[in-house]
């Protein structure tokens, strides 16, 4: 079963390929090798007949017949010599019958039956000027021997080519085999509820591990949507049980004393107060699942943010002179456009001014003011500030820090900010020395100067 998983994996299919084009390769760099090396072993052997005919045409018949008698002559190879008569019987030399349909004075292949079997010959016959003929031959078992030795060898280094190959072939598929279950057994873990489980990275190989990283990333989002969610119950019931007890409270009150119209319409009253904060509450709540749902990108246009934030700072001024608050605004030479929805980031805008002015003591300052090189706005304050060790949890839906205990709000309105620079590709940025309060919504990716440059451009802004 294994070993059928192994074969269907990438990696043995990959090195499969990979082996049978190398042994395609190969396969025909040796047929090439072998074509090659017979046709020269056949050249080299029509060259010596010749040459070796030549000369015996220039000999004087006693050594002519002496160079015969001399002649190797062996059952399976040697160069044996065969001098015929003019009626082409045999007169000295091999025991091999005049070839009667040799061409004369050109290399030709003999085969001749003998005892042991049938052996060729590279042979040429030439007519001497006495009329008589002279076969000149030489034996091809060595070259016949070389090309056996030659496909021998080639056969062996093919077989030898598909085992390493098969072999690689199993190794690199066993090797993405463990890279699946490991992957495999993570991706279980994580089914069965361990949500801070990962995908490995280390040992994975390169077309995965891309891949591992973008799973990776959105199991980082998953888990922290999912630790919100699970945490919103608990916070819902904890936020709202107050303003329900004194709706229960004071509907008891007004069953009980509420003996006039006016009485009971006063009860009403307060009634009707809890229930509006706690529909305000449960409406941020949606507007935060809507955003992260990205349901508005849709609706996106090109937004002037220095209309919008001029718009957004006249509307606070009447509340800042009223708290005695200088509010700043620092405007721009030329527009700064973004593409997104207005409405959402005039909503987040507004909570941070609103907050600004809000933990700012009379007589302080708020700065609002629009950068364009990157683009970012930046509301600065010289208020109470945030605590270093709130800094990375004060985003959190219903998280209010100990400056906030004493302050109107349900602190939801940071994580709403944060939605929405999400929805927006931005980044949010909150810095405090403890002296005040610098938030800043960075679009790194609009102007060619801030491509590339992410969260180490908010030290710049």
């Amino acid at each position: 079963m294994r070993l059928l998983e192994v074969r269907r994996t990438s990696g043995f299919r990959v090195a499969s390929l990979f082996f049978a084009t190398f042994g395609g390769a190969s396969l025909a760099l040796c047929g090439f090798l072998y074509v090659d090396t017979r046709s020269y072993g056949r050249k080299a052997a029509f060259e010596w007949v010749e040459w070796e005919s030549k000369h015996l045409l220039n000999l004087p018949p006693r050594a002519l017949r002496e160079r015969i008698d001399a002649s190797e002559d062996f059952a399976e190879g040697g160069r044996p010599l065969v001098l015929f008569g003019p009626d082409h019987a045999r007169r000295a030399g091999a025991p091999i019958p005049y070839p009667a349909t040799a061409p004369i004075g050109h290399p030709f292949v003999l085969t001749q039956q003998t005892e042991h079997g049938t052996r060729t010959l590279f042979s040429e016959l030439t007519r001497l000027p006495s009329g008589e003929y002279v076969l000149v031959s030489r034996s091809a078992k060595d070259l016949q021997s070389l090309e056996n030795a030659l496909v021998e060898t080639f056969s062996w280094g093919m077989a030898a080519t598909i085992v390493i190959g098969l072999i690689g072939a199993v190794i690199f598929g066993v090797g993405s085999l463990r890279q699946n279950d490991a992957i495999t057994s993570a991706v279980v873990r994580i089914m069965r509820g361990d949500l801070s489980e990962r995908l490995p990275t280390r040992g994975v190989s390169a077309d995965l591990a891309h891949l591992t990283r973008v799973v990776n990333d959105m199991l980082d989002q998953l888990e922290r949507l999912m630790l919100e969610i699970k945490g919103v119950n608990e916070n819902i019931a904890h936020d709202l049980r107050t303003p329900l007890t004194r709706v229960v409270g004071t509907l008891e009150r007004s069953l009980r004393k509420a003996h006039s119209v006016e009485a009971f319409r006063a009860c009403n009253e307060d009634v009707l107060a809890e229930v509006k904060s706690i529909v305000i509450r449960f409406s941020a709540l949606l507007r935060i699942s809507e955003m992260e749902d990205r349901l508005r990108r849709s609706g996106f246009t090109q937004v002037d943010l220095s209309r919008l934030l001029e718009d957004a700072v006249e509307y606070y001024e009447p509340l800042a002179a009223e708290r005695g608050i200088q509010l700043r605004w620092t405007r721009p030479d030329g527009a700064s456009e973004v593409e997104g929805d207005r409405s959402l980031i005039f909503e987040a805008v507004s909570n941070l001014i609103d907050n600004a002015l809000k933990f700012t003591p009379s007589e302080g300052w708020v700065e609002v003011a629009l950068l364009q090189t990157p683009t970012a706005i930046r509301v600065t304050d010289n208020g109470c500030g945030i605590p270093a060790e709130e800094l990375t949890t004060v985003r959190a839906r219903y998280r209010r820090g100990a400056f906030r205990a004493d302050k109107s709000g349900f602190g939801i309105g940071l994580s709403l900010v944060d939605s929405i620079a999400r929805l927006h590709s931005a980044v949010f940025d909150i810095a405090s020395d403890g002296t005040g309060c610098r938030v800043t919504l960075l679009w790194p990716h609009q102007g060619p100067e801030s491509l590339g440059l992410g969260a180490a451009l908010i030290e710049a802004v």
